[in-house]
């Protein structure tokens, strides 16, 4: 028979460690290149496939899965210039990582 004691908790904890370490690493990446961007630079559509190349079905699917964070005005979508570049450079980092 196995003796052993378990901890209730021990695996979650150590889960929810290893997810804190993973996103602290990932905003010292995303901090240098956001750092001098005003917050308030806002884009249409438009403006983000010209920022970083996109098509409007790629721009379509990130709004979907929620990988780029975007706002509605009366109909319109709106993208923060600093959720764009993050979002890419997120990207770049996780493809570079396969």
């Amino acid at each position: 028979m196995n003796n052993r004691k378990t901890v209730p908790g021990a695996g979650v904890s150590h889960m929810l460690s290893t997810i804190l370490a993973k996103v602290n690493n990932i905003e010292k990446l995303l901090s240098p290149a956001v750092e001098n961007i005003p917050d308030s630079e806002i884009l249409d559509s438009k403006g983000v496939r010209l920022l970083t190349k996109m098509s409007d079905r790629t721009l379509l699917r990130r709004r979907n899965d929620g990988t780029l964070p975007f706002y509605r005005d009366k109909g319109k979508i709106y993208y923060r210039r600093s959720d764009v570049l993050r979002a890419v450079l997120l990207e770049k980092t996780e493809n570079s990582k396969k």
